[in-house]
């Protein structure tokens, strides 16, 4: 009997995840590939994304049913069809569809269950699913939005930092990023932060987590000031529900996972406003969402 499979794709700013997995979940294989992000640089990622897929279906003997794509920066090109259909054109055909990733994510995070899933990773967003419909709130990338990102994090650090410098005040937050940039004066810092990658910026949220961690006052600020900002945008999602309204909030991404001060402060906030609000940290792998994902938006492309 032919092995009947599926394969979920978590495509994101670093890099990309592609795992196959039977038609009741199991996991039978999984390979990795670059940054998947479509709307930094669609081509490279595109490529690494087939790349993956392409490599999964070399090494299966089976047959897969279907590909759904999880895609950091979808949101922002749009087109999601078409993005698609490019994909199943260089991955023999198959039936294909292209998501967010934060849509991925949800699915994953909630079994297919109605709620809503926050991922806080190198950008943010919010996506509540209640009767099949998505809401979402939020994802807007890092210059009009992501807030409680690492991206929005290490910014907001940043900016503190510049202005006690201006201000020739005392802020822990300047020898941390001098120590980041490798400058002895945090203003030549700035240049080099117009040339990062927005993966990299976002890769200084954890120093200033650690800074917060150990008591120090203006990390602490900005932890709180980006979690709250974060809250705002579950609230919002949360208002738009219909009543009755689920209650169960999926935590995900690497900002959320690894940092307690960020949870307490985000938990507490949506609990002033709904405080039957039970949260959970995702730990399952986003690509599983392909296992949950109810929709029949799946389509044979020959051509892009």
């Amino acid at each position: 009997m032919t092995l009947e499979y599926q394969i979920g794709v978590d495509a994101g700013g670093t890099h990309t995840t592609a795992i196959a997995y039977d038609l009741t979940g199991n996991e039978i294989k999984r390979s990795e590939a670059g940054p998947g992000q479509v709307n930094t640089d669609y081509d490279t990622a595109i490529k690494n994304i087939t790349s993956a897929i392409n490599h999964l279906i070399d090494e299966i003997d089976g047959d897969c049913q279907r590909i759904l794509c999880g895609m950091a920066g979808l949101s922002v090109i749009g087109h999601a069809s078409e993005v698609a259909a490019e994909i199943s054109a260089k991955v023999n055909n198959l039936p294909t569809r292209a998501v967010t990733d934060s849509l991925l994510a949800l699915y994953s995070g909630l079994e297919g269950e109605d709620g809503g899933l926050v991922i806080a990773g190198t950008g943010s967003v919010f996506n509540g699913l209640q009767n099949g419909r998505i809401i979402t709130t939020g994802g807007y990338g890092a210059t009009l939005g992501d807030e409680g990102s690492g991206y929005a994090i290490a910014l907001t650090a940043l900016k503190s930092a510049l202005l006690s410098w201006d201000k020739r005040e005392d802020n822990k937050l300047i020898p941390m990023f001098n120590d980041l940039f490798k400058t002895d004066n945090i203003v030549d810092g700035t240049a080099k932060f117009y040339q990062m990658t927005n993966p990299e910026v976002a890769s200084m949220a954890v120093s200033v987590a650690k800074l917060a961690d150990s008591g120090d006052e203006n990390a602490t600020a900005v932890i709180k000031e980006q979690a709250e900002l974060l809250a705002r945008d579950i609230i919002i999602g949360m208002d738009r529900y219909e009543e009755p309204k689920p209650m169960r909030i999926a935590l995900t991404g690497s900002v959320l996972a690894n940092n307690e001060m960020m949870r307490n402060y985000l938990e507490a906030k949506v609990h002033e406003h709904y405080p039957k609000a039970v949260f959970s940290i995702s730990n399952g792998e986003n690509a599983r969402g392909v296992v949950f994902d109810k929709s029949k938006d799946y389509r044979y492309f020959t051509s892009h």
